[in-house]
């Protein structure tokens, strides 16, 4: 009986022993890992009350957000200005850079199942052009001079006057559905239902929008199971309405809502309450930039404008702002493919802008702390608005760097956005502090600098007038290669520094606070804040346990068929 039970003992532990080999050898092939999954609710915090989900009508940097997950244009627009396809599968452009063919992709689907045809794309387009419909970015204009015509039901052709680089950065233009909007004129749709309840063809779809106990809105939107591409990982979007950043800011620490864009500096330290708090941050491709009147009887001569500028310790401001900053370095966003990288940053050197000042005739004859010549002083007017108030700030910051230096500086603040506007136009001022943006849309900046962009029509604000300018900016978009338009937008660059129609001082930074338990997210630097969500479909809640097989190296090849 001993002998039986020892022989089983023997054969229980041999068992054992096969099985542990058997359950190695398994872990070696096998590995574990931790992926995202599908499901969970995103609530997000957002300021005020939606009034247009309509991507044409969206005006607040919320409503642009959200009716980016509700829309899709025939591209996207990436963060250093390059353009990918999006309903488009793809562009064809004609040798002489004036046609541009693309096909729709065949699984572009609305919210409703029906197909996104070349007929959306026309409709969007005359309402575009439309008089009665609000352009604040001037795209009419651009469209006007564009021949689209419908090939089939798929295909559409471009036709445009003269060549132009940029052309593709303006099809991201969300695209509406003309099978619920034909026979809606551009005045008619201002008040239509579908500005709130709108159908579109972006990776989610308006689900409903519910008014809570204490008022709040919370509009809700779904994943749409129809996308053209990966189905986001989210299975809803909440974003809750609140009055002001108070309210807000309650909301995020008691936990009703997960996240918050563009939480104001001197609010994160009091959302440290909520250690699960995760603070990303990124900017915004606009920047404050300080406007020279190059016409301007003083700051014609470019000796003095460089004075100027060596007087600027942009560090310092950078330094003394309220909200978080970065120094801007030339005319064109850092992250653009056009940028150029060896730039040389504007220098802070007072002796050397006393010297140019000295050597254009400034003097202070009378030992007063201000220059002059010809008997009129060295004194200029610096316009800006009265918001938001760090640029009023910004600016009487500029006034106490440049008195040293033996120039006076009046600060006229503007607070009538008409009175404002007129003498914008009339370019009444020496100096413009002032807010530019939409820096990531493409490098082209002939609006802004061209000398045929000078006077009441135009935006050239410093009324530069240069003709290496001109060139460079004519050819920046004539030529079609991007390898060649670098190397223009490089020289263009190197020019401004030279030239100084103006001084970019910095970039905003932007704080996006969000609960540690949602994950994935990367922020890019913005062209515009309704941009943030582009990477949204790679954010997750829940996760999954999946077992994965490990590779085994092939077998050695000697020669001869293989088995």
């Amino acid at each position: 009986m001993a002998r039986l039970i020892r022989w089983q003992l023997l054969f229980a532990t041999l068992g054992i022993l096969v099985v542990a080999g058997l359950l190695a050898q398994f872990s070696q092939n096998r590995q574990t890992v931790t992926l995202p999954a599908h499901g969970g609710t995103y609530r997000e915090g957002v300021l005020g009350s939606p009034q247009y989900l309509n991507p044409l009508l969206a005006s607040s940097d919320a409503e642009r957000a959200i009716s980016s997950l509700l829309f899709d244009g025939l591209s996207t627009l990436q963060p250093d200005g390059s353009v990918l396809p999006a309903l488009a599968e793809g562009w064809e452009v004609s040798d002489s850079g004036t046609v541009y063919t693309c096909t729709l992709r065949s699984n572009a689907q609305w919210h409703d199942g029906e197909a996104v045809t070349a007929a959306d794309v026309l409709f969007t387009l005359n309402l575009i052009r439309s008089p009665e419909m609000p352009d604040p970015s001037g795209l009419a204009s651009l469209w006007s001079q564009v021949q689209v015509e419908a090939l089939d039901k798929r295909q559409l052709r471009f036709v445009l006057e003269r060549p132009y680089a940029p052309f593709l950065s303006y099809t991201t233009l969300p695209i509406l559905p003309a099978h619920h909007l034909q026979g809606i004129t551009a005045e008619d749709l201002l008040l239509n239902p579908f500005n709130l309840a709108p159908v579109g063809s972006g990776p989610f779809r308006f689900q409903e929008i519910l008014s809570q106990e204490d008022g709040t809105l919370v509009l809700i939107l779904e994943a749409n199971p129809l996308y053209y591409r990966r189905t986001p990982y989210l299975d809803k979007m909440e974003f809750h309405f609140y009055r002001d950043q108070q309210a807000l800011q309650q909301a995020l620490l008691q936990k009703d809502v997960d996240a918050a864009f563009g939480v104001p500096t001197n609010a994160l330290e009091a959302l440290n309450e909520r250690p699960d708090l995760v603070v990303y941050r990124t900017y915004l491709q606009a920047y404050d930039i300080l406007f020279i009147n190059t016409q301007s009887p003083i700051l014609s001569d470019e000796r003095v404008r460089q004075a100027l500028s060596l007087g600027l310790d942009i560090a310092a401001l950078v330094a003394a702002s309220s909200e978080e900053v970065f120094a801007a370095n030339g005319p064109i966003s850092p992250i653009s493919w056009a940028h150029k990288p060896d730039l040389a940053p504007l220098e802070h050197n007072p002796d050397q802008s006393r010297a140019l000042l000295e050597e254009s005739g400034w003097t202070d004859m009378d030992g007063d702390g201000l220059r002059e010549r010809d008997l009129r002083d060295l004194a200029l007017t610096l316009l800006t608005r009265d918001l938001p108030e760090e640029r009023l700030q910004l600016a009487r910051r500029i006034k106490l760097q440049l008195a040293p230096l033996g120039m006076a500086v009046r600060v006229l603040v503007q607070s009538d956005p008409e009175l404002f506007r007129e003498r914008l136009v009339a370019r009444d001022y020496d100096l413009l502090l002032y807010g530019w943006g939409q820096l990531g849309r493409d490098p082209d900046e002939f609006a802004l600098w061209h000398s045929s962009q000078i006077g009441p029509e135009g935006l050239n604000l410093s009324s530069f007038e240069d003709e290496l300018s001109d060139l460079l900016l004519e050819q920046g978009r004539q030529v079609l290669n991007q390898d060649e338009r670098t190397q223009i937008y490089w020289q263009f660059q190197e020019r401004f520094i030279q030239e100084i129609p103006a001084i970019p001082l910095y970039y905003p930074v932007y704080s996006y606070v969000a609960s540690s338990r949602i994950r994935g997210i990367e922020l890019q630097p913005l062209n515009d804040l309704g941009d943030r969500f582009q990477g949204v479909a790679n954010w997750y809640l829940k996760t999954e346990q999946v077992i994965l097989g490990r590779s085994r190296p092939a077998p050695r090849y000697e020669g001869g068929e293989q088995p």
